[in-house]
């Protein structure tokens, strides 16, 4: 076997809100693994690996076999990390899992509410971190130290990053499922307009927080043929770390190149060009961070990410859309599991399904997290 004998067979996303306060992170994360499990056409029975969030109460918080009981017996492998339970990260090791028996069909998601809502904001980590903590470095001013560079060197304006948000909110506000439905539509002076957050991203260049759960379901692909939906194969995948995430202060000399060994060795595993993607579902933290992956990920050469966005449209006409649902941006931030919705955006376009459905696409990509969290992961994945 091999990676791209293993399917991703059911999805699921939970509302998403900036507060659900009519909600608990176990409430969300049950609902979404068991709405997941029921999209594959599966029982919980059928389970038989984890990565999926289990806040409590009841069983052991943070540990994944707590979803043993849960879903009726006992499970032949768990991974419990916080990022090992969303996203291409997640997908891409309950892969490996399956494809190396240790389990026959895995969950990976979850759900969180209660941690945010109106008005907060994202800070480093759940620890303190000694090397930004002092200076205010929460995640927006990070992420702008890095956008800062590339703008001063190669000469990247507020206008592109302005025309990338716009872009996807737009994407966002048109689509009933996302948090800010209606909300637009923005030109790019609407997002320059905006308050500065910290130079040089405006209020509208940056994704909201807000809470909600998603989960997907993954199993053999000679056994994905027997159930509802076309099989959505893991064609190729890659993961890069530059160290913990939000430990010091991000500079663009260390980071700005993050992903692009991801990217060549997704690429190679799955067998393609990055011109031969259809749907491209990034992580979207602000606007800028979508021009610096556009670079790494080998659609323009470093430093003309802001060029690119303007000569070629990532709207839902372009050549290669990016974030049709509206991304962090507009459709919803909710923890890890924003990463997950990634991924289900993915499985969408694939299915047919997706509220803004991109015209007959093969091969879409799933990316996570990016510069100044100093970890990226990518999951390529097509019709099986």
């Amino acid at each position: 076997m091999s990676l791209r004998d293993v399917a991703i067979v059911g999805v699921y996303a939970t509302e998403q809100g900036r507060s659900l306060p009519h909600r608990t992170s176990l409430d969300l994360a049950q609902e979404a693994v068991f709405g997941a499990i029921a999209d594959a056409g599966l029982q919980s029975s059928d389970v038989d690996g984890v990565a999926a969030d289990w806040p409590g109460p009841g069983g052991e918080p943070g540990e994944g076999a707590s979803w043993a009981r849960a879903l009726g017996g006992p499970v032949s492998w768990v991974s419990d990390s916080l990022l090992d339970t969303s996203g291409a990260r997640g997908v891409l090791k309950a892969a490996s899992a399956i494809d190396a028996g240790l389990c026959d069909v895995a969950v990976v998601g979850g759900g969180m509410a209660g941690m945010f809502g109106p008005g907060a904001s994202v800070g480093p980590g759940m620890e303190p971190c000694e090397f930004t903590d002092v200076w205010g470095g929460y995640v927006v001013p990070l992420f702008a130290l890095v956008a800062a560079e590339h703008m001063h060197r190669f000469g990247t304006t507020p206008e592109q990053l302005a025309t990338v948000a716009a872009t996807i909110r737009n994407n966002g506000s048109t689509n009933p499922e996302a948090v800010m439905f209606g909300k637009g539509p923005y030109t790019a002076a609407d997002i320059l307009a905006s308050p500065m957050l910290a130079s040089p991203l405006h209020r509208l260049d940056v994704c909201l927080t807000g809470e909600g759960g998603a989960a997907v379901v993954l199993t053999s692909l000679e056994r994905a043929r027997d159930l509802p939906h076309v099989p959505v194969s893991i064609l190729g995948g890659a993961m890069e770390a530059a160290g913990g995430a939000y430990v010091l202060p991000p500079s663009y000399s260390e980071v700005g190149r993050l992903g692009e060994r991801a990217a060549a060795r997704a690429f190679r595993l799955a067998g393609i060009a990055p011109t031969d993607v259809d749907v491209l579902s990034l992580y979207d933290p602000n606007s800028f961070e979508i021009i610096r992956q556009l670079e790494v990920l080998g659609y323009c050469t470093e430093g003309e990410g802001g060029q690119y966005v303007t000569d070629h449209s990532i709207g839902l006409d372009g050549p290669h859309p990016v974030n049709p649902d509206g991304g962090c941006l507009s459709y919803a931030w909710n923890g890890t599991q924003q990463m997950t919705l990634k991924v289900i955006e993915c499985v969408r376009q694939l299915r047919g399904t997706a509220v803004h459905q991109i015209a007959d696409p093969q091969i879409t990509l799933a990316a996570n997290a990016g510069s100044a969290a100093g970890h990226y992961e990518i999951a390529v994945l097509g019709k099986g």
